[in-house]
């Protein structure tokens, strides 16, 4: 292990794993979905309110927050985080 974050649909999965396998795939299908229905139409998102300056915008699936910026016509999730956490600031790096 190298001490990186799993990647977060796969996080995501395991979590909801422990209650349900078959929520859990379904859910991160959904996510899957819609990060790319959003790199198809990067402008449907909304802004972030925790950070009214950044260049990011939010679209939800689930019970989850996507949140995004494009850079040179590329879509960079930059978090999923779901809606009873907190989106903390160390949460949002390279924006």
């Amino acid at each position: 292990m190298d001490g990186r974050s799993p990647p977060l649909p796969a996080g995501i999965q395991r979590f909801i794993a422990q209650d349900s396998a078959f929520y859990a795939e379904w859910v991160v299908a959904r996510v899957i979905d819609r990060v790319e229905a959003v790199a198809r139409h990067p402008g449907r998102g909304h802004p972030v309110h925790e950070y009214p300056e950044a260049p990011l915008r939010e679209v939800h699936e689930a019970s989850y927050r996507i949140i995004y910026h494009v850079r040179e016509d590329t879509l960079h999730v930059v978090t999923i985080v779901h809606f009873k956490q907190m989106l903390k600031p160390g949460r949002v790096r390279g924006v």
